[in-house]
């Protein structure tokens, strides 16, 4: 498996290999993953029978990752990738994100003939008006590239059929299975909520840059305190090169009583602050499938998104929760206002997240990428 994120580093697409990576280890096979190495963190070490082989970059934050660090994941699995291979003898090879991570596989198949898998995430994808703005720019330089890891590879896989319809505007003629990101259930479980109780608590979790929109949340809290007396509180949990001027963007608009900035929390704690939310909240621009609102789901949370690729498989409309715009803030707080007013429908939506994020176990999840590999695997035979 190649991923240039992987805990403790990175965000979402970290924890997708991580999830898959312990159930298809714990069912009997036998999983090496190339990742970036960061601070103090071992160059290899065994985690949930995954061993993992951390390499050389050059990368500054633990929390995001430039285009240009990226870069350097890019030359520095392709060098080690090849050595580890030989060692290793793979029979497939799992590419997280075509782009930085997809270099060596495609090496691989062509002087190895070892096949390979992609999975789209998200901001690999190439996307008409991205963010940041630059991203357009690398696209088209990166395009051909991209486009030629995916033709070679055994197999394309999106985590949200949002994103695959994105993926064919670059490429039509590739095949590309959807297979959702997955939830551990036994981590992220639902509590009886009271719908009374205040203030009520909008949570809201996510790495603090411009593209997760948590700008609009902020902006939405003046109107949201003009439009209802009840008392609530919005907490953030993340952290990020963005944080500066989010205090700063609430300092402006008199609403610092209003938020807490929560920094970053520990994965193993993070399902005890949803358990305490009463509403989850992501105002993404873009988004693969995001974890957040899965574990959101499996708490028993209504959840109130943006309408991007990936949300949009995971919440109906006026069953579990409302979509907006993305950026329409004037949409965002008229949903927020409502369930902020009305304690039993939250309850009832959270409820049917509950029963909607059954179907994101990721036993399930690793036994479809299971199937997928055995066919890729048939078929290069």
């Amino acid at each position: 498996m190649f991923n240039y994120e992987f805990p403790p580093i990175g965000g979402g697409g970290g924890w997708v290999s991580y999830f898959l990576g312990k159930h298809l280890a714990n069912s009997g096979h036998e999983v090496h993953l190339i990742t970036s190495r960061f601070g103090k963190l071992p160059k290899n070490e065994v985690i949930e029978n995954i061993t993992v082989h951390r390499i050389p970059v050059l990368r500054k934050r633990k929390d995001v990752c430039a285009v240009h660090e990226m870069m350097t994941y890019a030359i520095s699995s392709t060098i080690h990738g090849f050595r580890i291979a030989d060692q290793f003898q793979p029979d497939v090879v799992q590419v997280f994100f075509g782009i930085p991570s997809g270099g060596c596989a495609y090496l691989l198949e062509k002087t190895n003939n070892i096949p390979y898998v992609v999975f789209l995430g998200g901001r690999d994808v190439p996307r008409p008006n991205p963010d940041p703005p630059y991203y357009r720019w690398l696209y088209l330089t990166l395009s051909p590239i991209i486009q030629s890891i995916w033709r070679s590879a055994s197999a394309v896989v999106a985590c949200s059929k949002g994103l695959r319809e994105l993926a064919y505007h670059t490429n039509q003629s590739i095949k590309i299975d959807v297979i959702p990101d997955g939830l551990d259930l036994h981590r992220f479980f639902p509590i009886e909520r009271n719908p009374d109780s205040t203030p009520v608590k909008i949570l809201t979790v996510g790495r603090l840059i411009p593209r997760k929109g948590f700008q609009f949340l902020i902006q939405a809290l003046p109107d949201i305190c003009k439009q209802t007396n009840i008392d609530f509180r919005i907490q953030i949990v993340g952290d990020g090169p963005y944080r500066s001027e989010l205090v700063e963007l609430a300092e402006n608009l008199h609403v610092t009583d209003k938020i807490e900035f929560l920094g970053s929390i520990d994965y193993d704690n993070l399902p005890k602050k949803y358990q305490e939310a009463d509403i989850f909240t992501l105002c993404s621009l873009a988004e693969g499938m995001p974890l957040v609102v899965l574990e959101a789901m499996g708490t028993g949370l209504p959840i109130i998104a943006s309408q991007v690729q990936g949300i949009t498989d995971l919440v109906k409309t006026g069953i579990n929760g409302e979509l907006f715009e993305p950026s329409d803030v004037k949409q965002l707080v008229k949903h927020l206002v409502k369930l902020i007013e009305d304690g039993e429908k939250r309850v009832k939506m959270g409820k049917k997240s509950t029963e909607l994020a059954q179907g994101y176990d990721w036993k399930n999840i690793a036994q479809s990428y299971s199937e997928l590999y055995e066919q890729v695997i048939k078929i290069e035979k």
